[in-house]
């Protein structure tokens, strides 16, 4: 090829890149939210003409042969889309509009850009794969669905049809482990400890600012994706389009204003900024400088005879706004919130039990003497739970689901929504049908005494994950560690935790994080309530392996 036709090549792709971009504008201008109205007058008027038509969901089909190469889930067996361990763990929730990604994209990123998965697939940021009780195989990782696009109008959903990769319920809150013998195991409801959600993220939003991330390499890389998949390459009119996509990200990304994070410590594996995202990318308040960084909670027994108010600093008890704020925080829209099965999802969160202890039966004689010690130090906040009842005795815990405000532990998380930020998140979700006018309360200076069933299963302790396992915990507050390491899948049934010294770095050659007590939002002091007796210690951890 000569030097001119060289020329005239790369100026027909940035041409072409500059035409597509064009096409989206619209997409991505402060004109945009003007979208789903001028849809809903469009086909309402199609409706009250023809209301055959829409008898189902109305598809937008972009018709891209792409999307038929699609890789499909191969079950396992009989899939029943109505058992809700299937939508906890496959469905989308409505997170893929605002932080979903095309699924030729999600495919070729690790492609484009190897050094920053060090080597491995999605498991790098924690996706790994599913156990094979559904599906044989998967084309997107556990804790990641694959959907179309859907815009859930009153009345009406309009369907777009180009498959995305987003978060599900099960991105948070379904946990692994692995077991002395090798084995591993995932737990419906249990904190996803491997998660880096913010590293995902970040991954993204510096990835579409990348010079490889172009038109002409996204498109030669899925043209390698399905020549892999004996696919046809992508169609001119498909290219136009993921060119234009390219232009869409790269635009959305540099102008989401997420930089908020780069002033605050890193998050790392199984924890999340529940609020701050939602307050300065959705409702544009001003930065207030809080880090309330916490771990990802367990999700069983969430029933108001267990839980009468949710999250950590209990700041509402409407279940609306626990299940839809969910959404929105990691990339929901008001309009794209899967109401239907969100809710349902709520409802079987609200009897779901927590998982039994799965190693070797503590002695008797040492549970019951925990419990005797249990009952003088700690019941009168958390309550006594009964396994076999599913229930909490509170007759003598008088604390129980209230806010202590003596505890000590650290303030950040409660600081980060004061009664001004309730306030606008009430509004927010009341103007778009979410929850109700006051379903948030603002700051409780304090923390929740909740009850500990499954409270072998929730490590790292403390409402930001910052004591390793429980023996650590029930130390004097001085003898914590003040640095360990998070992300190991590893389970140490010894001390009821994560194995986490520097050692388990090399357990699975995955990236785990150092976690600085030091640091804003990460400190381990509070709780006091000790006990230094190492044979009362251990009594009590084996009555804590009951629940």
């Amino acid at each position: 090829m000569s030097e001119s036709q060289s020329f005239i090549q790369k100026l027909k792709g940035r041409a072409a890149d500059l035409a597509a971009g064009a096409i989206f504008q619209v997409a991505t201008s402060s004109w945009n939210l003007a979208i789903p109205v001028v849809l809903f007058l469009i086909v309402g008027r199609c409706a009250f003409q023809t209301p055959e038509t829409f008898s189902g969901p109305v598809t937008v089909d972009f018709a891209l042969p792409s999307e038929k190469a699609v890789p499909k889930y191969e079950p396992a067996g009989k899939i029943d889309q109505n058992d809700i361990r299937w939508r906890f763990r496959y469905a989308e929730t409505g997170t893929e509009f605002r932080a979903g990604v095309p699924y030729w994209i999600f495919r070729i990123m690790p492609r484009l850009m190897p050094e920053q998965f060090g080597g491995r697939g999605y498991d790098w940021f924690g996706f790994d794969d599913e156990d094979g009780e559904f599906y044989e195989s998967t084309p997107v990782p556990r804790g990641l669905a694959l959907s179309d696009s859907t815009l859930r109008i009153p009345f009406l959903n309009v369907r777009f049809n180009l498959k995305r990769v987003s978060v599900n319920c099960a991105g948070c809150h379904r946990g692994q482990l692995i077991d002395e013998s090798g084995k591993r195991r995932l737990i419906d409801g249990m904190p996803n400890h491997t998660a880096n959600l913010q590293a995902f993220k970040r991954f993204y939003a510096s990835a579409f600012q990348d010079p490889r991330f172009e038109g002409g390499n996204v498109v030669a890389a899925i043209n390698q994706a399905l020549a892999e998949d004996e696919k046809p390459a992508l169609t001119k009119k498909e290219q136009l389009i993921y060119r234009a996509l390219v232009e869409v990200l790269r635009g959305y990304t540099r102008e989401r204003g997420s930089a908020w994070m780069d002033s605050r410590p890193d998050n790392g594996p199984g924890r999340i900024d529940p609020f701050n995202a939602v307050k300065f990318e959705v409702l544009k308040v001003p930065d207030d400088g809080t880090a309330p960084t916490l771990d990802f909670p367990a999700v069983w027994n969430q029933r108001s005879e267990m839980r009468l108010w949710h999250h950590y600093d209990g700041n509402t008890r409407d279940s609306s706004a626990r299940n839809f704020g969910s959404a929105i925080g990691v990339g929901g829209i008001a309009w794209s919130v899967y109401k239907h099965s969100v809710s349902k999802i709520g409802d079987w969160l609200d009897i779901l039990p927590p998982p039994k202890y799965p190693f070797a039966a503590p002695d008797p004689a040492q549970v019951a003497q925990g419990l005797e010690l249990f009952k003088t130090r700690c019941a009168a906040c958390h309550g006594l739970y009964d396994r076999e009842k599913n229930r909490i005795d509170t007759t003598s815990s008088p604390n129980y689901m209230q806010i202590n405000t003596e505890i000590g532990t650290d303030p950040e998380r409660w600081k980060a929504f004061p009664t001004a930020a309730a306030g606008a998140l009430n509004r927010f979700g009341f103007e778009h049908g979410l929850w109700p006018r006051d379903a948030f309360r603002g700051s409780t200076n304090g923390y929740l005494c909740g009850p500990l069933d499954g409270i072998w299963a929730r490590a790292p302790y403390l409402h930001n994950g910052s004591v390793p396992n429980l023996n650590e915990l029930l130390k004097p507050p001085e003898q914590r560690p003040k640095r360990f390491y998070r992300g190991n899948p590893s389970y140490d049934a010894l001390n009821m935790g994560w194995v986490h010294t520097d050692s388990a770095r090399k357990d699975n050659g995955l990236p785990l994080f150092e976690y600085d007590t030091s640091l804003v939002g990460n400190s381990n002091q509070g709780h006091p309530i000790a006990i230094e007796d190492d044979a009362e210690r251990a009594a009590v951890l084996a009555y804590l392996k009951t629940l």
